[in-house]
């Protein structure tokens, strides 16, 4: 069974500021992946740089580089080890 992780936060990119967003992060065998919904304008932003942050209510960052886009969906992988990812959620 994949465990998941479901939040609400915001989508931060070095160029553009950042938006609302609800995101799902799942610990697959390969590694935490994920997707995040949010500002179509931000998910174009973080697919063209290469790297976005999450940010969860709680004020913890998580690092992520964009894989795919598709309207307000973006999909990605977790660059923070799974140890860092979860005390963002302890």
């Amino acid at each position: 069974m994949v465990r998941t992780i479901q939040a609400k936060g915001w989508l931060r990119t070095s160029g553009f500021g950042s938006a609302t967003a609800r995101f799902e992060i799942r610990f697959e065998s390969q590694g935490p992946v994920g997707e995040v919904r949010s500002e179509v304008a931000v998910i174009a932003e973080a697919k063209s740089a290469g790297r976005a942050l999450l940010v969860t209510e709680a004020g913890r960052w998580i690092s992520i580089r964009p894989t795919d886009m598709a309207g307000n969906v973006l999909h990605f992988e977790v660059l923070d080890d799974e140890a860092t990812l979860a005390r963002c959620f302890a």
